[in-house]
């Protein structure tokens, strides 16, 4: 059986964009969970264009369990390249 109680549940909740100049692009937040809290303990936005470099990176983390130094890297990774501000 595995152990949580030193790790932490990434699950990336994606909200709408109405904007049309955003068409194809992802926005919400990557909510952090721990095993024994019912809600999520923190949460990091995100906003990026829709690529395969995103959806890899997505699709690797979402609904996957992660040791401290995983969820600081996934973190920092989101900061610098998934957390982009649009042009005008």
């Amino acid at each position: 059986m595995t152990n949580y109680k030193d790790k932490y549940l990434l699950w990336f909740v994606e909200e709408a964009i109405f904007d049309p100049k955003y068409h194809n692009w992802a926005g919400g937040r990557m909510e952090i969970h721990t095993y024994d809290s019912e809600y999520a303990i923190d949460e990091i936005r995100f906003f990026t264009p829709r690529n395969d470099d995103w959806a890899k990176f997505r699709n690797g983390y979402d609904g996957k369990w992660v040791d401290k130094s995983t969820l600081d890297k996934v973190t920092k990774v989101i900061g610098e390249k998934f957390y982009l501000v649009g042009e005008d």
